[in-house]
């Protein structure tokens, strides 16, 4: 593989994602478009959340790589903590 192409499957990987979580244990990762908004990102997460009782928290990975816990019981002033200042 050349570093052209490994430098380009990183950047993949670097992509924006929400982990779902049941305690400390991953259950799945969803990929988020480039092209979706923080907020439109947010808002699937906490949907995710009220939908499967077995999920504590979720965590949002932004373009640059910083990583945003939003609990089950986030208050709307944490989500829009999140979407105005994630990258």
């Amino acid at each position: 593989m050349s570093a052209d192409q490994h430098h380009g499957s990183e950047q993949r990987r670097k992509g924006r994602k929400i982990s779902l979580f049941n305690g400390h244990e991953k259950l799945s990762d969803i990929g988020v478009p480039k092209t979706e908004s923080n907020h439109a990102a947010l808002r699937r997460a906490v949907h995710e959340l009220h939908r499967s009782p077995i999920l504590t928290h979720a965590e949002f990975r932004d373009r640059k790589g910083k990583t945003w816990t939003i609990p089950r019981s986030a208050s709307f002033f944490k989500r829009l903590q999140i979407a105005l200042f994630a990258d």
